[in-house]
């Protein structure tokens, strides 16, 4: 991951890889994936997408603040297919990232040896095509309020430099604010200061 506790490294849209070895042809789909459903959608569709193909390799890393890794060697000799998908993903540091390969068999035996050269190398390069992106990792309150407070909170939220999600006026007002991880409790300490409001954090 990124050396700030806030942030991590994702990718902004899908790109493809592609190596041909003796014959057989890996094409490698990287894709964002921020759960196991999404996931399973998007290996359906590339099912669809390459319907001839021998085996359908795959790895993932998803959930940046306790990331959760897999792979599938789909037939293949073990480790010589999604290991190395994985640590394509792993040596550009992406998260909420999942890497799919489809090998089309042109006949010829490529050993385990051509096999990790051909399913790491095809994602190395669909990791190298792909738009990287610094992605926070954020919390969110909500803060609830009188009118005549409203000086105060607007003032804490420009002061710290925070962002307002969503508004709400009634007979009071209730603003979810978003702030990034690691900022959390001193921001709350900040509005607690003010003892009229009621603060509840919703996103932890």
């Amino acid at each position: 991951m990124s050396t700030s506790i806030d942030c991590y490294l994702s990718i902004e849209e899908p790109s493809v890889g592609q190596i041909k070895d003796r014959g057989s042809k890996f094409i490698a789909y990287l894709f964002p994936c921020k759960n196991e459903k999404s996931f399973k959608d998007q290996l359906d569709l590339v099912k669809l997408n390459e319907p001839n193909a021998r085996h359908y390799c795959w790895a993932f890393r998803m959930n940046p603040e306790s990331i959760i890794e897999r792979s599938n060697d789909d037939g293949e000799p073990g480790n010589s297919a999604g290991t190395p998908i994985l640590r394509a993903l792993q040596s550009n540091d992406l998260v909420d990232v999942a890497c799919v390969v489809a090998r089309y068999f042109g006949g010829t035996k490529l050993g385990i040896p051509g096999l990790i050269h051909a399913y790491g190398g095809s994602a190395k390069e669909a990791c190298e095509l792909s738009t990287i992106m610094e992605s926070q990792i954020t919390r969110e309150f909500e803060v609830e309020f009188n009118y005549e407070q409203i000086s105060f909170v607007e003032r804490r939220v420009r002061e710290l430099n925070l962002e307002i999600i969503k508004r709400e006026q009634e007979s009071k007002l209730k603003y979810v604010i978003r702030v990034n991880r690691s900022k959390l409790e001193q921001t709350l300490d900040q509005f607690e200061k003010n003892h009229l409001l009621r603060l509840t954090v919703i996103k932890y």
